[in-house]
């Protein structure tokens, strides 16, 4: 027994290691019929059976201005969910090792809808081709572990004309430790999702810089949002500069397919103590 368990902790950790499935892109952007492209590959050395489906959900922050998903807002899928609308050819394949499927996803039309981006979640569930009743060695008592990976990324439909952009009511800074915390509560502006970035920038008082980060942006409605930026362990106590830009270009993401808006710039003050 003991024996067994070993062998199966290292099967985990073998499957771990080595991904079944990988999707490209990872955000889908329909093109002006509607019609999206996911291109799923299979880079291990059994074949995966791959079952694409879809359900509504988006990321929303807390009064922390801590990040999670929201899988139950019927509201908001009303209004903006693509779920319902989303035919996918195919839906259900296997996929031979080494090998890619090219899948293509299409939006049926709603006349009734207002322009601006629809969004729904694509999911992407993979595992390990059962092999058939008759394959299976009768003589041999087995024990069958399936894995089932799921990987899920968001899609958008934009119609009519669309716009974004983030309204702040209030940005402002503190030093937590050795870090920097940024507090921004905001509003997205428009009739679309805010997709861009966050970049930050600290200087010392002869504007040096000892710090810079980056970070992707995905915001939907309205919030707060929380940014912690980490200092040097040997940052001296004094004043610094921190320069803040919020725009919208992702590393991950063409700029083609995302929805432009004027970037916003904030420097402040801060003391180390």
């Amino acid at each position: 027994m003991k024996k067994l368990f070993y062998s199966l902790i290292l099967f985990i950790l073998v499957l771990e290691a080595n991904a079944q499935v990988s999707l490209a892109p990872t955000t889908v952007f329909t093109d002006a019929n509607g019609v999206g492209t996911l291109f799923v590959s299979n880079g291990s050395e059994t074949p995966q059976e791959v079952n694409i489906s879809f359900m509504f959900g988006y990321p929303a922050t807390d009064s922390l201005g801590n990040v999670s998903m929201v899988y139950t807002d019927s509201i908001k899928e009303g209004q903006y969910g693509l779920t319902e609308r989303v035919r996918t050819f195919p839906r259900s394949f296997i996929l031979a090792p080494g090998q890619q499927q090219t899948v293509r996803l299409q939006v049926k039309p709603d006349r009734t809808k207002a322009a601006g981006t629809y969004f729904t979640r694509v999911k992407v569930l993979s595992n390990a081709q059962t092999a058939d009743v008759g394959q299976t060695n009768t003589a041999e008592i087995a024990t069958q572990v399936t894995f089932q990976f799921e990987q899920v990324i968001a899609m958008f439909y934009k119609s009519g004309a669309v716009s974004t952009g983030l309204d702040f009511s209030q940005i402002e800074t503190k030093v937590d430790s050795l870090s920097i915390v940024v507090d921004s509560e905001f509003k997205v502006a428009g009739n679309s999702p805010y997709l861009g970035s966050f970049n930050a920038v600290v200087k010392d008082a002869s504007g040096n810089i000892i710090k810079e980060q980056q970070q992707t942006l995905a915001l939907y409605f309205e919030g707060k949002r929380s940014f912690k930026i980490p200092l040097p362990e040997d940052t001296k106590p004094g004043k610094y500069t921190l320069e803040v830009l919020f725009k919208t270009e992702r590393s991950d993401i063409p700029t083609s397919d995302l929805i432009q808006a004027a970037s916003t710039r904030k420097t402040f003050s801060v003391q180390v103590l």
